[in-house]
């Protein structure tokens, strides 16, 4: 997602600049897909450089933690990001660039925002029921045919005396 602002450059501090987001399906790290990215990116001159801001909306592939099946878990996220140009700061002081001629990208900032926004076990349901800790069959899908007897490793011996 790359934004000219070239003309925001030129500007004093404190000129906006807004755009509306709608992004179809890409991939924005090896293992994080999004279904659509959309909703509105403010873009503000500081004296740092510019500072993105926006509500946006999302829907992401997920495993679930339980069953492992992939599915769309939808997001809702606010952005906010500083980026300068290496020329006014030390880069290290920096977390976002902007590029050549003022182009922004604006991928980097998003990924972070929605891996900070996913949950930490992520469920396709809230009632998944997993896998088969036996023949890992989904359990979402109907039950096993494991025969499964549950017993109290403390009790074993009183099983051998029946």
């Amino acid at each position: 997602m790359k934004f000219s602002l070239a003309r925001l450059l030129e500007q004093p501090v404190g000129s906006k600049m807004s755009f509306d987001i709608d992004e179809p399906r890409q991939k924005l790290a090896e293992d994080l897909f999004v279904e659509f990215v959309r909703g509105t990116v403010e873009f503000t001159r500081t004296n740092r450089g510019v500072l993105a801001e926006g509500e946006l909306h999302s829907q992401v592939q997920l495993e679930c933690a339980r069953c492992l099946e992939i599915f769309s878990q939808p997001i809702d996220f606010y952005l906010e990001a500083q980026f300068g140009s290496s020329s006014t700061k030390p880069q290290r002081e920096l977390t976002y660039l902007i590029g050549v001629k003022g182009i922004l990208d604006l991928s980097e900032a998003l990924r972070e925002q929605i891996l900070l926004n996913l949950p930490m076990r992520p469920l396709c349901k809230s009632n998944c029921r997993g896998l088969c800790v036996e023949c890992g069959k989904n359990l979402n899908e109907g039950p096993c045919d494991c025969a499964r007897e549950i017993i109290d490793p403390r009790l074993i011996g009183l099983k051998e005396l029946l």
